[in-house]
């Protein structure tokens, strides 16, 4: 009870047109809303609505888990940015709005296990004597895990030679498959970027923003096997003023001699890709 009022179950999904009127509410026309269960997409939707009703920018982040996601959470959002009213499968109107979706499918720990991959060894195993069978048991298979499974995809453990089409084996119904990974999207995630641009320049992506502390960064992603290190440098030469001069940290993956591009009269320092990107997944978030 509450108030002397006994509160019910709510057996039933939440209200669009309540979730609409807390969020005009408390919201101005250019706020974010944030649901950590997101269900069936109410909040998403009553977002649209609102921004359909005032012409405001309002954003919406939602979270959620199950295969829900695919089968009513997105095509409902879909939907409504396509047409306030539907029947019978068809849209009743052509009041649609421009609308962006971007959705990220978080690895999840089976997805891990499943990348999992033992490379070869020569079969030596550390000698540690004088301990019980049990430590020497654990110490054997975090010690094998930890030197056989390093270089896996999971683990971005592997040199990012082509991160255009960098993949994770993993098991969807009983099947194993390959699904790609966006490992430009993930850095960006990683150094909590907020992008400006992104551009395509001569088989190079480049992406210019700031990271969360407040650094001017620039990272490029290429393809190593087009683009050894000689060819960067060349690149870098020839697009010299894409880079904006209040750039501070520039990022490439793979092997690079940029550094010693730098002219006299900058100050930005550039740094392999691939040991932040390991750093940021797992190192910083251990301590």
């Amino acid at each position: 009870t509450h108030l002397g009022l006994k509160v019910e179950e709510n057996l039933y999904p939440k209200s669009l047109h309540a979730v609409a009127d807390a969020v005009a509410l408390v919201c101005g026309e250019g706020a974010t809303v944030l649901d950590y269960f997101a269900g069936s997409g109410t909040t998403g939707h009553a977002v649209t609505e609102l921004n359909r009703e005032d012409g405001g920018n309002r954003r919406f982040v939602l979270v959620e888990v199950g295969d829900h996601f695919d089968a009513v959470l997105l095509p409902r959002l879909k939907k409504v940015a396509y047409s306030r009213g539907w029947k019978d499968g068809r849209p009743v109107s052509r009041d649609g709005r421009s609308q962006s979706f971007r959705y990220v499918r978080l690895e999840s720990y089976e997805d891990t296990m499943d990348s999992l991959e033992s490379a070869a060894t020569d079969g030596r195993r550390p000698a540690l004597p004088g301990r019980s069978a049990a430590l020497r048991e654990d110490y054997r298979l975090r010690y094998f895990l930890g030197e056989e499974t390093a270089g896996s995809a999971c683990l971005a453990g592997r040199e990012f030679r082509d991160p255009f089409r960098y993949t994770l084996s993993v098991v969807r119904g009983g099947v194993r498959r390959e699904v790609p990974v966006d490992l430009p999207a993930t850095f960006d995630l990683l150094l909590g970027l907020r992008v400006e641009w992104r551009r395509r320049i001569e088989g190079v992506s480049a992406v210019a923003g700031t990271d969360r502390e407040g650094r001017r960064t620039l990272v490029l992603w290429r393809n190593l096997d087009e683009m050894p290190p000689a060819a960067l440098d060349g690149w870098f030469a020839r697009n010299r003023g894409a880079v904006p001069d209040s750039t501070e940290v520039i990022y490439a993956n793979g092997d690079h001699c940029l550094n010693a591009l730098r002219r006299p009269d900058e100050a930005w320092v550039a740094y392999p890709l691939e040991g932040r990107f390991r750093a940021l997944m797992f190192e910083e978030e251990a301590r």
